[in-house]
């Protein structure tokens, strides 16, 4: 006989647990999503973002709806969605910071290989049209250098990319004529 009453408590505690949109559960996905852009989602996880940004207008939908089961279910997936692009995020960006790291590496090797060219004997460096295109290729490549550093401390890691890769193509087809020759 008690379970009669246990049971009858516990359809009723369901039922006034729909009645209402599940707020909570709105501004803990809320709260992720705001995380999940701080962390560059936008950037390095857009697909992940743009998922959890969609569950959460649907929960609103839902919440128009009067559908409080449907909202809450968006409303856990918006909330995990958002975890997920966070954590995809802080991957992508620890990747784009090692390879603009890289190359931004590269780019001083080379261009002190391209210094010790000019430094030495003008006819270890050919012609002086060599030694003007050489010049060429260091002040501009000093430049991207610099510019690439200075997104690398803005913690633009994809622009870091962008600026110098050009660049060490340009200084290693320089430097190595006959590899730059194979590439095309």
């Amino acid at each position: 006989m008690c379970l009669r009453p246990a049971a009858a408590l516990l359809l009723a505690a369901s039922i006034l647990a729909c009645s209402a949109p599940p707020e909570k559960e709105r501004h803990q996905a809320e709260g992720a999503l705001a995380a999940a852009r701080a962390a560059g989602a936008a950037t390095y996880a857009p697909d992940e973002i743009g998922a959890a940004e969609r569950s959460l207008a649907a929960y609103d939908d839902a919440v128009a709806r009067r559908d409080y089961r449907q909202a809450l279910s968006l409303a856990i997936d918006a909330r995990d969605g958002a975890y997920e692009a966070a954590r995809r995020a802080a991957d992508g960006r620890a990747i784009a910071q090692a390879g603009a790291e890289r190359l931004i590496l590269e780019a001083e090797g080379l261009l002190r290989e391209i210094e010790t060219r000019l430094a030495s004997s003008p006819s270890s460096r050919g012609t002086p049209t060599d030694a003007g295109r050489w010049q060429t290729l260091h002040d501009s490549g000093t430049r991207a250098l610099q510019e690439a550093r200075s997104l690398v401390g803005n913690r633009e890691f994809p622009a870091a990319q962008a600026r110098v890769a050009p660049v060490v193509e340009d200084l290693r087809a320089a430097l190595n004529p006959a590899a730059g020759a194979e590439r095309r």
